[in-house]
């Protein structure tokens, strides 16, 4: 039967106990068998040093055992501590190992428990994350207006269908600073947005004329900022005013 961290303890310094018994049993017995002073004197002399001897050897063993039993102890706790600590929520406590340890069963359904509701939280944030993603694609989608969402190096995080129909080489697959445009028009389109991204500066009204079909394009956007101040993206909303719309 696995005895729990606190039984072995007791039982240690019970047998501590006994031993120092044993040395008052043997130096009684010595007393009453002795027969004059000398032999009693020698007797309780070495009586001392041998029990002396042994308690300190028992001393030291239990100096060097209590803490290796205590880190065995709890080295398995300590490993779910650390893959705790690193992200990983997804573990199989097997809390029956501990059913005779009870300094640790405690802690071990403890564990257990905060597990399960770290994972209940990320489940429901994540859920509501994709849920307010899908309003705002759905929103974007039902504007008129071309609306383009990229990274700060120009990657394309999203774009609106407005936008998918009038550029169609544009996805979340590629980057804008890799498109090469044939059409002046579009070149110069582009060239704002890119550097806006480039400057991290918000644009506003930024009209752009296509003097081949005589239609003209509206440039809103903004610079997206993390805590730091750093750039971290933008937010372009184009709006078109030719005879293709």
């Amino acid at each position: 039967m696995k005895r729990s961290f606190k039984a072995r303890y007791h039982i240690l310094i019970a047998i501590l106990f006994g031993i120092i018994v044993l040395q008052t049993l043997a130096l009684l017995f010595s007393v009453a068998r002795a027969q004059n002073l000398t032999t009693l004197a020698n007797d309780i002399h070495s009586i001392v040093i041998i029990f002396v001897f042994i308690i300190f050897v028992y001393i030291v063993i239990l100096y060097n055992y209590i803490p290796f039993r205590l880190h065995k102890a709890i080295r398995e706790v300590e490993q779910l501590i650390e893959e705790i600590s690193n992200g990983n929520y997804q573990i199989d406590i097997d809390s029956s190992i501990y059913d005779q340890d009870k300094d640790f069963q405690e802690l071990i359904y403890a564990l257990d428990k905060m597990l399960g509701i770290i994972t209940r939280f990320d489940q429901a944030k994540a859920d509501k994350i994709f849920e307010h993603h899908q309003r705002l694609q759905l929103l974007i989608n039902l504007l008129p207006q071309s609306i383009l969402i990229t990274g700060a190096n120009g990657d394309v995080v999203y774009c609106n269908e407005p936008l998918r129909k009038r550029f169609p080489m544009i996805s979340e697959t590629v980057n804008l600073n890799e498109l090469i445009w044939k059409n002046d028009y579009h070149n110069r389109i582009f060239s704002v947005i890119l550097d806006s991204l480039r400057y991290g500066n918000n644009i506003y009204d930024v009209i752009v004329e296509d003097v081949v079909y005589l239609g003209k394009v509206k440039i809103n956007g903004s610079i997206v900022r993390n805590r730091k101040g750093l750039s971290t993206g933008a937010v372009y909303v184009l709006e078109f005013y030719d005879n293709e719309r």
